[in-house]
């Protein structure tokens, strides 16, 4: 029993030196931790992950409609030597058909955005595609020509002109040489027929020297065995000074540049454009590829415009009163 009861008292004392050690190591503890604490008391508590997160940077937008949005305007690019879709007039500010067309493109996408006060600042671009491509401008707003190779560069919004090779001849050229020219073939049929109108024959024609207008013109002569003159011309007002004067009796070349040459003489009532494109090529709007909820957005503004009737003073202002191919045209490209 004595045994038993002393070694009972061992365990006892054992257990209590146990919980002793036990408690002077949480003093320690407590003496180590406490006095740092107390030294800084207005350490800051640690920071809440949520406002951690609100503190990192925004990525900056990807996509154009986005890139617009937050910095509250549109940068359009222009090419100051395109002539007559884009220019810089006199006071050295951005010009043009194609220009004029933007403008109005702008204001119905300011009310599609609902974003009154979208500011638009326009650029220079060079002849290239690299301004769109590198994004230090949204658009590029010249008229440029929709080919494969081009859109293998950007993409394209509807058409803005139907562009093309087409000629420019005096309004009392003689109706046969005028029906000659103006004969449209069936589809996938030649331009002329193989053996061409007597009427086309021992004519002079017209075309800007060294252009490929030029190179097509004696091309389609040799292939129709067409006897003919040719007169080439250094711009386009020396072709319809050429014309006037009776030294060529058709000039040919791009159909936008024929348009406002005759709209702009003094001589227009003289002048006409025939209807009939030689050649077709749509004129567009670059915009960035493989984004195309900016390309809609261009679409959906342009097609407003296009609805608007004030796009027909536009046009005519600058082209004259479209026939009714253009109307057409335009009433076929607009995204219903």
């Amino acid at each position: 029993m004595t045994k038993f009861t002393s070694n009972y008292r061992r365990g006892e004392l054992s257990i209590a030196f146990a919980f002793a050690f036990a408690g002077a190591c949480a003093m320690a503890a407590l003496a180590i931790f406490v006095p740092a604490y107390a030294s800084s008391p207005s350490k800051p508590p640690a920071a809440d992950t949520t406002d951690a997160a609100a503190a990192e940077p925004i990525a900056p937008p990807t996509t154009t409609l986005g890139r617009v949005r937050a910095s509250g305007k549109l940068v359009i690019g222009y090419r100051p030597d395109a002539a007559p879709m884009s220019s810089r007039d006199a006071q050295g500010q951005a010009a043009g058909y194609a220009v004029s067309v933007c403008k109005e493109w702008a204001d119905a996408l300011r009310k599609d955005l609902a974003a009154p006060s979208l500011a638009v600042e326009w650029q220079t671009v060079g002849t290239d595609f690299a301004d769109v491509q590198e994004h230090r401008v949204d658009m590029i707003c010249a008229g440029d020509e929709v080919t494969q190779a081009s859109r293998a560069q950007v993409s394209f919004s509807i058409p803005i002109f139907p562009g093309g090779v087409s000629a420019l001849v005096r309004s009392d050229a003689s109706k046969s040489l005028q029906a000659a020219l103006e004969e449209r073939p069936q589809p996938y049929e030649l331009l002329w027929r193989g053996t061409p109108p007597p009427t086309l024959a021992h004519r002079t024609y017209s075309a800007l020297v060294g252009t490929a207008t030029m190179q097509g013109l004696l091309q389609r002569m040799v292939e129709l065995r067409l006897t003919a003159n040719v007169e080439p011309v250094a711009d386009y007002d020396a072709g319809i000074a050429a014309l006037l004067k009776g030294r060529t009796d058709v000039l040919f070349g791009d159909r936008d540049k024929l348009l406002q040459a005759a709209q702009r003489s003094s001589s227009r009532q003289d002048l006409r454009v025939l209807t009939r494109h030689f050649t077709f090529v749509a004129l567009a709007l670059a915009v960035p590829r493989n984004d195309d909820d900016f390309r809609l957005a261009v679409d959906r503004a342009l097609s407003e415009v296009y609805a608007d009737p004030k796009f027909g003073a536009l046009y005519t202002a600058e082209f004259g009163t479209p026939d009714a191919d253009t109307v057409a045209f335009f009433r076929s490209v607009g995204v219903p």
